[in-house]
């Protein structure tokens, strides 16, 4: 049965800072429904607003005003703790810069983000086996980021965000940090993993290529979606 259930809703969320002088409106009424399984791209300018929307659609800050649902669920009213929680089951990340822990294997990365939710050690594992798997690295699974190249590396990242099944990934410049080769299989391996998993992403990216993949194209400008 196919899952009708937005994976995000936002309604009229704005972000305003007072920088000590004048209130800053960083976003001004943003809307947005992403559907399960659905490929959006976000592309903008420098200072447009994209890192503080992909913070709050991640639940790592909160708006100012308005309403965030993650499948389904309301975050703005939650607990920090609920809001980590709820990060944890619901939302995977990839980002410009893998974040991997250099003294831990392929294999213990990817299966840390179950680990964090009590998941057996060896289930884990197992599990994060056959992601890497997925994403084309099953014989690399127990080398450490050091010995793999910047392409593993994002695949090793990509298999981490999806190891616990997420309803959304969120990807900030997941190719920005890679030669032009390496990009055009990652955008390749990033649309498999979307019509594999049936999970949705939204992708934060300055590269006109990748976001023609997505279903759907829409630029921040000024604090707002177009």
């Amino acid at each position: 049965m196919t899952n009708t259930v937005p994976a995000l809703a936002i309604q009229g969320v704005t972000k305003t800072y007072f920088d000590g002088t004048e209130t800053l409106s960083i976003l001004r009424g943003i809307d947005l429904t992403v559907n399960a399984g659905e490929m959006l791209a976000i592309i903008g300018a420098s200072g447009s607003g994209k890192s503080t929307l992909l913070h709050i659609m991640g639940l790592l800050d909160q708006p100012t005003t308005g309403s965030i649902k993650v499948d389904g669920q309301e975050a703005s009213s939650l607990s920090e703790n609920q809001r980590s929680r709820l990060r944890n089951e619901k939302l995977g990340f990839v980002y410009q810069f893998h974040h991997l822990l250099p003294e831990f294997s392929a294999l213990d990365n990817v299966a840390m983000p179950l680990i964090m939710r009590r998941v057996s050690y060896a289930e884990a594992r197992a599990k994060a086996e056959v992601v890497l798997g997925k994403v084309g690295l099953a014989q690399r699974v127990l080398h450490r980021p050091g010995e793999l190249s910047g392409g593993e590396r994002q695949r090793v990242a990509l298999a981490r965000a999806l190891v616990a099944n997420p309803v959304l990934v969120l990807a900030d410049e997941p190719t920005g940090n890679l030669d032009t080769e390496t990009a055009e299989n990652m955008f390749t391996l990033l649309k498999e993993v979307n019509c594999e998993f049936n999970t949705a992403f939204i992708i934060v990216t300055h590269d006109p290529k990748l976001a023609a993949l997505a279903d759907r194209q829409l630029v921040m400008e000024k604090g707002q979606l177009r």
